[in-house]
C-alpha cells in the first residue's frame, strides 16, 4: 500500500507536534493512530521525509520525521500558466488541474473581459484559497513541490513574469498558427514553457497585440472553442504526453 502523503512546512529530522487544521486532518479525517507511517513533504521546497505517527489525540498529533531528502516527484520542467481571471469557482478547478499536470507557476491576470474584479482583501483571500487548493492537489497527485501562485495582477504584468528564456504561447481563438509545431520544438530543446489563456469572453484584440509585442507566439488550439476552465487540462495534459514521447 502506498503511504499517505502529508504536507508539512519546514521539514527537519526529529519529533514534531502538529496542531490546528493539520492535526484535525490527520486524526479526524485520515484517522491516523500511533505507528501509522506516511510521507511528509514540504510544498515550498520540494523536500520529503519518511514519517511515523507517534501520538494522536483531539488537540494535537506528534510525528517523528526522518532526515529530509529531495522530493522524488518534482515537476519535470518549468511551466508557467497565465490564467485570465474567470467567473465563480472556475479558477479553483484551473489551479487544481494545472497543479496535477505539472505547472510550476500559476499567474492570475485581470483582463478587459474578466467579469470578476478582485482587489485588496478579496484578492488576498482568493490567493490564499488558491494556494490551499494547489497544496492539496500536490498532495493528491503525488508531487513534492507545489506551484507558486501569483496575482491577481494586470495583463501586462502577467505577461512579463515568464522571461524570454521561456517558449511563450498565447492561446487565442482568433489565431491561425497552431500550437503544436512550436510546442514540439520547445520540448525538443527542453525549454521552459509558458502559456496564457483568456477568460470566458476571450482576450481582447489589444491584449493579444500586447502579448505578441512582448514576444509571445499567438497560437490556436484548433477549430473547437474550449471553455476557459478546460484549456489548462487540455494543453498541459497534451504537453505531458508529447514530452513523454519526445
Amino acid at each position: 500500500m502506498t503511504p499517505r502523503r502529508i504536507p508539512i512546512a519546514g521539514l527537519a529530522e526529529g519529533e514534531r507536534r502538529l496542531d490546528g487544521p493539520l492535526a484535525h486532518y490527520l486524526a479526524r479525517v485520515l484517522r491516523m493512530h500511533a505507528g501509522d507511517p506516511f510521507v511528509a513533504f514540504d510544498p515550498a521546497t520540494g523536500q520529503e521525509a519518511d514519517a511515523l505517527t507517534v501520538r494522536a489525540d483531539e488537540e494535537a498529533v506528534t510525528v517523528r520525521l526522518a532526515e529530509p531528502r529531495p522530493g522524488a516527484a518534482r515537476a519535470s520542467r518549468e511551466i508557467a500558466w497565465v490564467q485570465a481571471l474567470p467567473k465563480g469557482d472556475k479558477c479553483d478547478a484551473i489551479v487544481r488541474d494545472a497543479t496535477e499536470l505539472g505547472a510550476t507557476r500559476i499567474i492570475i491576470a485581470q483582463t478587459k473581459r474578466s467579469v470578476v474584479r478582485l482587489d485588496g482583501r478579496r484578492a488576498d483571500e482568493r490567493a490564499s484559497r488558491w494556494m490551499r487548493i494547489a497544496r492539496e492537489a500536490t498532495r493528491q497527485c503525488g508531487r513534492s513541490d507545489a506551484p507558486a501562485i501569483e496575482g491577481p495582477v494586470g495583463w501586462d504584468d502577467a505577461l512579463a513574469r515568464p522571461g524570454p528564456a521561456h517558449a511563450r504561447f498565447c492561446l487565442w481563438e482568433g489565431a491561425t498558427d497552431p500550437l503544436a509545431p512550436g510546442l514540439l520544438e520547445a520540448l525538443r530543446r527542453s525549454c521552459p514553457l509558458a502559456f496564457a489563456c483568456g477568460p470566458e469572453g476571450g482576450l481582447d484584440v489589444v491584449e493579444v497585440d500586447t502579448a505578441r509585442a512582448a514576444g509571445w507566439s499567438v497560437v490556436s488550439l484548433g477549430p473547437r472553442r474550449l471553455r476557459t476552465e478546460t484549456v489548462a487540462a487540455a494543453v498541459l495534459g497534451a504537453t505531458e504526453i508529447w514530452a513523454a514521447l519526445h
